[in-house]
């Protein structure tokens, strides 16, 4: 055996003391030295506390720590009772307190029963902190310890874990779990526990159905976490099972139709297991079968999965009778007898209300509908059908072809199943309702959809727009270069008729005016040379003059109306050739003005020949002055004069039988030029003409 650290520590200190003391006490007497040796006994007594709570001494001690605290690794001296050995690894103990482990390092496994003491450090485990050993010795064989009595819920808290424990209830299954364990399931009530055994199965049928104790270690699996996900017990062999009371057999369990199960009856129920006859509807791998007998259906939560079961099959099973959300079914089931497809498994033609009275829950039903939507889910695909009342999920092995497309209206066949419920009051509803199909043969397309799907309809409709837009578009570019080229075909036949109506009028001057004009400027040639008077010789002369200025204008209009060209003119040139004309006393300034349209130096000097006019005429003037520049982008011409002046607001609007300032007005209109008179009585008159270039 390793020595006691607590001995070893109390003795030598006690030695430290006594060699410490005594120097003291050659140094003192009497008094002072029996107060010496009283605090020495009393710091050994305050120190000694003080080491001995540095170990943990008890399993209590040991699960109550924290994970870091665990992880820091507390020293451990604690004895306790093996429980349970699993080597190479690990042993369980318990003590008066409570359980715990430690790891065994390799050392040769102590046997349940055997008293020990174990030396070490902790850390944190999976679920609770165990002890990292230094090392362990067996102090004796007491036996174990009295298990304590467990229901479901205690396990599941976990207050239990790592201790010898009890549990009773009626055994559900028993199956091998690899070559040298026995997996079983024992219920007690509505809760079922799993136990580990660590032999093989012997005899199933003595277990089954049987009411036993089980007494073992209360262990579970944890997750990732440090969470209790399922507890379980570990037996050490069979005579951890105590044999209460023997279950019935396949011929004494018995016989209850679907619709019997989990029925008021006023013994209550026994929770052991019962037999069930009836056809086959499906058979689903996972090892879930639905079975139809007198009108009523049930599903039963097989074992194992029997992949020959078939529909139509008349089978005999043998389950224990449960409630699931809405109704009965039968757990760990397995199969008694079975006959061969003697019988119909018709589904039943049920409606939504039915559906959603729980009326097919467990049955092979019937309905028909719209298929609206359809997708994956997993291995599986759901579709979604449109029937009266709402819609329903229905979910299939696969997703059907493309014959089931949305739209299309279908007949599904297949196993209605309760999802959820709600309470009112007594009585529980189903709130959603699915259907499991059996294959996709169950998916029958009985009516496909209208090629006008939802989404062809929108693309249709897109098009449609896309096309109406692009027509309207192209429409208001045609119209558009139709208004053009009719403007241009306008504005050609308005200038072919301009100029032919020019060209007529032209003809019509030379060829009436002008002609007239030379006949007349002969005759008054001819009277001039024959008078003899002086006065009327002057007269004459006068209007041979006068006659001859017409001639030149007319020649001068005559050439302006058979030129029609738009070729650019100087416009200072025109007013120069203007002003020789009028009157000698006309000055034309202006430097770098740009030549103009023809047409446009046309206007402006007609302006400047009606200004000058009105100015020779009315005003009085000794002198004109006709200036051109330019300002920014425009062209003005100012033409001044030395006169008299008048009322520009009132003159200039025209008056009866005058109409020369209203042509110029509608000249510069033409021109897009505004133009202004500035006049004062006795200071003159200016006629300004602003026109962009």
């Amino acid at each position: 055996m390793m020595p006691d650290p607590a001995r070893k520590w109390d003795a030598g200190s006690f030695a430290f003391l006594r060699e410490t003391a005594h120097p003291v006490s050659m140094l003192f007497s009497g008094k002072l030295r029996l107060g010496f040796a009283v605090l020495a006994a009393v710091g050994c007594c305050l120190l000694f506390p003080i080491a001995a709570e540095a170990q943990l001494k008890t399993a209590k001690e040991v699960r109550s720590l924290s994970f870091e605290e665990a992880e820091s690794g507390r020293e451990v001296d604690l004895s306790g009772v093996v429980i349970f050995s699993d080597p190479p690894a690990t042993v369980f103990i318990q003590d008066e307190t409570a359980g715990t482990f430690f790891r065994l390092n390799g050392a040769e496994p102590p046997q349940p029963g055997d008293q020990v003491r174990v030396r070490g450090q902790t850390f944190p485990g999976l679920y609770l902190p165990g002890i990292e050993t230094v090392g362990f010795e067996i102090t004796g064989h007491p036996g174990l310890p009295d298990p304590r009595i467990v229901t479901h819920d205690d396990l599941m808290s976990g207050r239990y874990h790592y201790q010898r424990v009890s549990f009773q209830g009626v055994v559900r299954t028993v199956v091998p779990e690899e070559e040298s364990l026995a997996l079983l399931k024992v219920a007690n009530g509505s809760q079922v526990v799993e136990v580990r055994v660590d032999q093989p199965v012997t005899d199933p049928e003595k277990w089954i159905d049987s009411e036993v104790l089980i007494e073992g270690l209360a262990a579970g699996r944890i997750n990732a976490r440090r969470q209790l996900v399922e507890p379980y017990l570990q037996c050490k062999d069979w005579s951890d099972l105590k044999l209460i009371q023997r279950g019935s057999s396949t011929d004494t369990a018995t016989k209850y139709s679907p619709r019997e199960l989990l029925v008021f009856d006023v013994q209550g129920q026994s929770g052991h297991r019962v037999k069930v006859q009836g056809t086959v509807l499906a058979n689903f791998p996972g090892g879930e079968t639905f079975l139809r007998d007198e009108g009523s259906a049930v599903r039963v939560k097989m074992v194992r999965y029997n992949p020959k079961l078939h529909a139509g099959d008349i089978v005999e099973l043998i389950g224990f009778p449960e409630m699931e959300q809405f109704s009965a079914f039968l757990a760990d089931a397995e199969l008694v007898s079975r006959k061969l497809g003697e019988a119909q498994s018709e589904p039943i033609i049920i409606s939504h209300s039915g559906l959603m009275n729980g009326e097919g829950d467990g049955d092979l039903v019937e309905i028909e509908g719209i298929l609206r939507d359809r997708y994956r889910s997993g291995k599986k695909g759901v579709i979604i059908v449109q029937i009266e009342g709402g819609n329903l999920k229905v979910i299939t092995p696969e997703l059907p072809d493309e014959e089931a497309r949305v739209g299309s209206v279908v007949r599904v066949i297949g196993i209605c199943r309760v999802d959820t419920i709600s309470g009112a009051s007594y009585q529980s509803r189903p709130e959603t309702v699915s259907l499991e199909l059996r294959s996709a043969d169950d998916l029958i397309v009985i009516r496909a959809p209208t090629w006008w799907t939802p989404r062809r309809l929108t693309t249709g409709l897109f098009v449609l727009l896309l096309f109406v837009g692009v027509a309207v578009l192209w429409i208001g570019l045609l119209k558009r270069q139709v208004n053009r080229q009719t403007r241009a075909i306008r504005e050609r036949i308005e200038h072919e008729a301009a100029l032919e109506e020019r060209q007529r009028i032209a003809r019509e001057f030379h060829d009436t005016l002008e002609q007239n004009l030379a006949g007349l400027s002969l005759r008054l040639d001819a009277a001039t040379s024959r008078g003899t008077d002086e006065k009327l010789k002057g007269f004459l002369k006068g209007s041979r003059n006068l006659v001859s200025r017409i001639q030149t204008e007319t020649r001068n209009l005559v050439s302006d109306l058979r030129n029609f060209s738009d070729e650019d003119a100087s416009l200072k040139d025109a007013l120069v050739e203007l002003s020789g004309e009028l009157w000698e006393q006309v000055r034309v300034e202006g430097s770098a003005v740009p030549d103009l349209p023809r047409r446009t130096v046309h206007h402006l000097k007609m302006i400047a020949q009606e200004a000058i006019t009105n100015a020779v005429k009315h005003s009085g003037a000794n002198q004109i002055d006709v200036q051109l520049s330019t300002e920014g982008n425009s062209l003005v011409m100012r033409i001044e004069d030395d006169g008299r002046g008048f009322d520009a607001g009132a003159d200039t609007h025209g008056k009866v039988g005058h109409f020369g300032c209203m042509g110029m007005r509608e000249r510069s209109v033409k021109l897009d030029a505004e133009i202004v008179w500035e006049s004062e009585e006795g200071r003159g008159t200016s006629v300004i003409v602003k026109m962009p270039i």
